[in-house]
């Protein structure tokens, strides 16, 4: 034996006992803090002016049911929970971009649910309420009743402490209009005196073109003394009625049951299980899920779950505020949300009518995996994608056999899933990244041609590409990929084609191009050596948008002409610049993960490249590096919205891994640092995509190529933490734990800088390592310095 081979064979042992211990300790699930992950979580971070779908409380990780409280409604953007609010209008079951439902209110006294959710609505106080991952606690001071709300898969938990009261109601306002849906008909029925059921059935949105229906059964642990409800009657007044064999339904109705004689503190729990699919698949979840009345066990269970999914990542050392964000973070990517039920029933509404389907089960009679209800994955190639590739893969299949159900069901793979149809949320097909890094890493658990046929189709005219984001009917036009494969290039006319939105032409390019990029790579792994060909030609046509007399990104005509009047930002104000979806030139040039080295050398070589990048962080440092959402067109660099996600990690690959580790840690501590609820996400967290970023950035790892590629390899960073314990899916075993360790020297918080690195055993000195030596498990150690080693790293 060498000394080089015994060296490596003690850093071995050394490191298996490390491991040994790590896995010693992921049962407590602590920080060195001694604080479980769910204690650190913090759903009120940044919730000020959210989306309808960005808040968490009483939910599992992508659990079916999300059970919160609602202070506004009408839009799918500042809506829902929001922190500066004063009065709380209802408790829902379901907060998901295009599909809402089942609102719950308690109140005393009169019940007013038939003159609207306003006029049931209670003034609270932040000083009254606990907000925790799996638990929600609130104070209503109108009607000095205690809220609280937990939750299983399916299935809602409420407890209600009431003061003394002659008479209480429960409101059930099955036709009111929540986030950004509106609801045509619903249906109430009393089955006992402790159970009544129903539905609503939503309206058709602007995103979601089909409508959608909502079940639900509701269990009371005391018997409820009458039920009762209101309609709208021909002269379009709302008037309270006492129901037809316990039955009401019509498109304006909502139901109530009362209860007389509550005493002071007396409690009062309901269960409303939830299924899209049929009002006894909800009764069968609801007894699946919750047969028992112990709402301090069903709270207990939820923090469970959540420590089991946030405890993937394990930290020691940084500051609290920081661990409270990584976890916060975690938290937000389980935020996608299933609608399946427990027999894995689900529902397909993409054809002309709609069918109850069944997703495949094991020998234990249950689903295999879940279909989920979620936005699409725009711009997922750095973040979630690489995150469901490394720590979670089994979601990242999920959403991935998500997508090709539409496949099977309707012909087209989707790149959204809402309300079981097709959304056509923005542009392209970024679906195949996802698919194409599962695959490239081997975690794959998708049929691998199935998955290649559905992505190849989109990549051609009449395939999903060719919607404009949100262009449905059954003509599309929208998304040019005539033009594309014709020309090479998306022309700036395509604004004058279609019914879509986000009609820009140059990015369409830049888009599609790495799209085609990694259909190559599933083309290799797939033998397909002239598809391979065919992909990796068109993933250079990002150059037919560069213009290299200016060294930016530019539209061009249909004649092949430049865009006149360029230039690579306009004014403030602006959604987007001419040509860029939600973007501009100035950050839409750097678009080019599939080639990053041919983009250098189309600048002029590393040093220009760097400057120019440079002088782009520096013009955005004093907005931190994002730009108010719906005026990314004057950005220089803009992390409040996807396009310009991998802007700092780009240094590396230029020979400057020292910049990159300074970027990336202003960027982390200036854009996402924030723990209150006015910072943290800045407005637009797309379902978990900020937060598998804001993950990343903490523990030094990244990609810019999505996990995609022949020998996938990961880039290092400068990690926060001190040491990192990360816990994943085995590749030999998926049942089976694998751990990855980084472990990071440094003397001085403020040390970001790379000195030196050691990885399982061996000394690195490039910023990139192999996915697989990720995913076999290992140790990545770290000296971190005050100031740039500029040896270390480089990529040549």
């Amino acid at each position: 034996m060498t000394k080089s081979q015994h060296a490596i064979k003690i850093n071995m042992n050394r490191l298996k006992i490390l491991l040994i211990l790590s896995v010693m300790a992921v049962p407590h699930l602590r920080s060195v803090s001694q604080e479980r992950p769910s204690d650190l979580a913090n759903p009120l971070i940044d919730t000020h002016k959210s989306r309808y779908d960005y808040f968490i409380s009483a939910a599992l990780p992508f659990g079916m049911v999300s059970l919160s409280p609602d202070m506004k409604h009408g839009e799918m953007w500042n809506s829902g929970y929001l922190y500066d609010e004063k009065y709380i209008l209802n408790f829902s079951h379901v907060h998901n971009g295009q599909t809402a439902g089942i609102p719950v209110m308690p109140v005393v006294g009169e019940c007013k649910g038939y003159l609207g959710l306003e006029a049931s609505k209670s003034e609270f106080s932040h000083d009254k309420e606990v907000v925790k991952v799996g638990y929600h606690k609130v104070f209503l001071e109108d009607s000095q009743i205690t809220a609280e709300l937990t939750a299983t898969c399916r299935v809602g938990m409420h407890r209600y402490t009431f003061p003394a009261a002659d008479t209480a109601h429960f409101i059930f306002d099955l036709s009111a209009a929540l986030g950004a849906t509106k609801t045509s008909y619903a249906y109430a029925r009393k089955i006992s005196s402790n159970e009544i059921e129903g539905y609503s059935l939503l309206s058709p949105t602007f995103r979601r073109k089909k409508p959608y229906l909502i079940f639900f059964v509701a269990q009371f642990d005391k018997p409820f003394d009458s039920f009762n409800g209101w309609e709208k009657n021909k002269e379009g007044i709302r008037k309270i009625i006492r129901p037809e064999e316990n039955l009401i339904s019509g498109d304006t109705i909502g139901a109530y049951v009362t209860y007389r004689g509550l005493k002071n503190n007396e409690q009062i729990c309901i269960k409303v299980g939830i299924s899209f699919v049929s009002t006894e698949n909800a009764r069968m979840n609801l007894s699946s899920e919750l047969p028992h009345w112990n709402f301090d066990k069903v709270v207990k269970d939820a923090a469970e779950a959540w420590d089991n999914y946030l405890s993937r990542v394990l930290v020691e050392g940084g500051t609290r505020e920081q661990r409270i964000k990584l976890y916060t973070d975690l938290m937000h990517t389980a935020s996608k949300r299933i609608s399946d039920d427990v027999d894995g029933s689900y529902m397909d509404w993409t054809g002309m009518y709609p069918v109850a389907r069944k997703l495949p089960l094991g020998s234990d009679n249950k689903p295999t995996r879940h279909f989920i209800e979620g936005d699409g994955l725009w711009g997922g190639q750095w973040n979630l994608n690489i995150f469901w590739t490394l720590l979670y893969p089994e979601y990242g299949n999920w959403m991935v056999e998500t997508f090709l159900d539409y496949y099977r069901n309707a012909g087209t793979m989707a790149r959204c899933s809402w309300g079981g149809n097709y959304s056509y949320v923005m542009v392209g097909d970024h679906t195949t990244p996802l698919i194409a890094a599962l695959l490239s890493s081997k975690r794959a658990t998708f049929d691998p041609v199935s998955a290649y046929t559905g992505a190849r189709k989109n990549a051609f005219p009449g395939g999903i590409r060719d919607r404009a984001g949100y262009e449905a009917g059954p003509h599309p036009s929208g998304g040019g990929m005539d033009w594309y494969v014709e020309k090479g290039y998306v022309p700036i006319e395509i604004r004058e084609r279609g019914e879509g939105f986000h009609r820009e032409g140059a990015a369409m390019t830049l888009e599609y191009a790495y799209q085609d990029w990694c259909l190559a790579q599933m083309a290799g792994i797939l033998k397909k050596s002239e598809d391979r060909k065919l992909f990796i030609q068109r993933s250079e046509n990002w150059r037919n948008v560069f213009d290299p007399a200016i060294g930016w990104s530019r539209p061009r005509h249909v004649s092949g002409e430049w865009l006149k009047d360029f230039t690579p930002v306009v004014e403030k104000g602006k959604f987007n610049s001419p040509g860029f979806i939600e973007g501009s030139s100035a950050t839409y040039t750097f678009y080019v993960p599939q080639n990053m080295e041919g983009l250098i050398q189309e600048m002029g070589g590393n040093k220009k490249f760097i400057e120019k990048l440079e002088s782009n962080f520096l013009k955005a440092k004093d907005f931190r590096f994002i730009a108010p959402h719906g005026e990314h067109g004057s950005a220089w660099v803009d992390y409040e919205n996807q396009p310009s996600l991998a802007m700092a990690h780009l240094f590396s690959h230029a020979g400057a891994p020292w910049k990159t580790q300074y970027w990336v840690r202003e960027v982390k501590e200036k854009a996402f640092g924030g723990v209150d609820p006015y910072s943290g996400y800045n407005g637009d967290e797309d379902q978990g995509m900020l937060g598998a970023l804001g993950v990343l950035m903490a523990i030094g790892l990244f990609d810019l190529h999505g996990c995609v590629g022949e020998f996938p390899e990961l880039e290092i960073t400068s990690p926060l933490f001190d040491k990192i314990v990360l816990r994943f899916p085995s590749l030999a075993d998926p049942l089976q734990n694998t751990l990855f360790r980084i472990s990071v020297k440094k003397k001085n918080p403020a040390d970001i800088y790379i000195q030196h690195a050691i990885l399982n055993g061996i000394k690195w000195s490039r910023f990139q390592f192999p996915v697989t030596d990720f995913l076999n498990g290992g140790e990545l150690e770290l000296e971190l310095g005050p100031y740039p080693n500029k040896k270390w790293g480089k990529p040549f």
